[in-house]
């Protein structure tokens, strides 16, 4: 009754060959469908890495995005606080609290290829556009130490304000904005002359600053006053702010630019804002202490520290849902994702 015979030849189909069985109809029909779709499987979210800094743990975690599991631990320096990968993705740079070091680790091979001591308290870590130059925020100092990649050598330190917690660059690289958490301000530091050549109204307590996607914008946290504040980024200007209680912390942009997401350390929950409206148009309850936050570059997938807790929560950002939660090793605190 079936006799019908098919060959497949770049996509055509003609009568001449594979004589079919009444049940090869399903596999014929699934493979047409293959073939004249032009397309492979898709997944939720492109696979990638997310990089789990724990302080107690003294530790990175190296989570598979594909099983969300952990799949090395790396071990870097007491007080292991932040992430911050190389534009190209191949370095990462863990900051330790603990040991006032930074540690530059091959994220390809995973092996350690230097620690570099920096002053009190290192935070955070800033990488020039260029990838050429790192730079480490020295909260328990009050400082910044530049670090030269190439050497893996600390070149200079310098004073900046009360809790240098954190830093990014210019998209030219020419310009480093510190943010002192102690002070409230930034510090506008000119990178060649390494000098200070303004300063700018922060917020207390600060611990993200993000550009928008055109670097029209800077928003930054401000935890002491339950608000994140868009400052314009030319001038330093306060543009306008959004409420949002429980203590911001992490804030991270999706890669579209239109939502941004951040956790609200007191109230155990992140929330997600609308950058039109510049509203919160939902929250999802977490655990305790949500920490920093980063997001998949396909921008379908936030993972977020829950430090208390000692897990990574993993969140759709379709409808900021819950997917997973994964155990991490002692006080999750730094977040970073790379493909």
């Amino acid at each position: 009754m079936y006799s019908d015979k098919i060959i497949y030849t770049m996509g055509t189909i003609s009568k001449n060959s594979i004589v079919l069985k009444p049940q090869s109809w399903v596999v014929v029909s699934f493979l047409m469908a293959f073939i004249f779709s032009g397309a492979l499987p898709v997944t939720n979210s492109m696979a990638g890495e997310v990089w789990v800094a724990n302080m107690k743990g003294a530790n990175v975690q190296i989570i598979d995005t594909a099983s969300n599991k952990v799949v090395k631990t790396i071990a870097t320096g007491a007080g292991a606080h932040n992430v911050t990968f190389s534009p190209d993705g191949k370095l990462a740079y863990i900051a330790n609290l603990g040991t006032n070091s930074i540690t530059i680790i091959d994220a390809v091979s995973k092996e350690i290829l230097a620690n570099v001591v920096t002053d009190t308290k290192a935070h955070d870590v800033a990488v020039s556009p260029d990838g050429k130059t790192a730079v480490a925020s020295n909260v328990g100092a009050s400082n910044i130490t530049f670090i030269d990649v190439v050497s893996k050598k600390a070149v200079h330190t310098m004073a900046t304000d009360k809790k240098a917690i954190t830093a990014v660059f210019s998209p030219d690289g020419a310009t480093l904005y510190v943010v002192n958490a102690g002070a409230a301000n930034i510090s506008v530091v000119d990178v060649k002359t390494k000098k200070i050549t303004s300063t700018r109204q922060g917020a207390k307590g600060a611990m993200a600053i993000k550009p928008t996607k055109n670097w029209s914008q800077f928003w930054l946290t401000a935890p002491a006053d339950n608000k994140l504040l868009l400052l314009n980024s030319r001038t330093g200007a306060l543009e306008d702010s959004i409420d949002v209680p429980g203590e911001p912390h992490g804030l991270v942009h999706s890669p579209d630019g239109k939502t941004v997401f951040v956790g609200q350390r007191k109230l155990g929950q992140i929330a997600m804002i609308d950058t039109a409206s510049r509203k919160i148009t939902k929250t999802l309850a977490l655990g305790q202490r949500p920490d920093m936050i980063d997001i998949s570059s396909d921008g379908k997938t936030v993972y977020i520290a829950i430090r208390d807790d000692n897990k990574l929560a993993v969140v759709s950002t379709a409808d900021l849902s819950l997917i997973t939660t994964i155990d991490t090793d002692g006080e999750t605190h730094g977040v970073g994702y790379r493909d």
